[in-house]
């Protein structure tokens, strides 16, 4: 599965980078992404861990979180590892005028058991990075005007 995407933020390119990497917020504007159990207090730093629990009706899944580059305003990587195999979040941020744009590149190497999920999962996956997205863009814009 790759998901790939790329929107354009109202607001500073160090504000949305923090914004992302704020997973004890991310509840706010990404709710299918905000369960994260576990953040090392290092978080956002290169080689800083968390976890990232799933939630698929009933079901929880724990997907280690591992920041590869971390680069404010400009760069993150994250390598995620989970019972599916192992996947990699690359966001870029470019900052142009007041316009901020964001590209997204996420890619996995499923395992037996991920090969099998993704027919469940994919779909899924897909829509909630659509609504993330969607939702990154109204909460950094909403902050960058000084709004709640």
């Amino acid at each position: 599965m790759r998901i790939r995407r790329r929107i354009s933020i109202e607001a500073p390119s160090e504000m949305v980078w923090d914004v992302v990497t704020d997973l004890g917020r991310a509840l706010e504007w990404a709710p299918e992404f905000g369960d994260y159990p576990f953040i090392s207090p290092d978080w956002p730093r290169q080689g800083a861990k968390a976890t990232w629990r799933c939630h698929v009706g009933l079901l929880r899944f724990d997907f280690a979180l591992t920041i590869t580059e971390s680069g404010r305003g400009k760069a993150l990587q994250i390598v995620n590892q989970s019972l599916f195999g192992e996947g990699l979040e690359v966001y870029s941020f470019a900052m142009s005028g007041k316009m901020t744009t964001v590209w997204y590149d996420a890619s996995d190497q499923p395992n037996f058991l991920g090969h099998l999920a993704a027919r469940f999962f994919e779909k899924k996956m897909i829509a909630a990075m659509d609504k993330a997205m969607a939702g990154l863009k109204v909460y950094c814009e909403r902050r960058a005007k000084g709004l709640p």
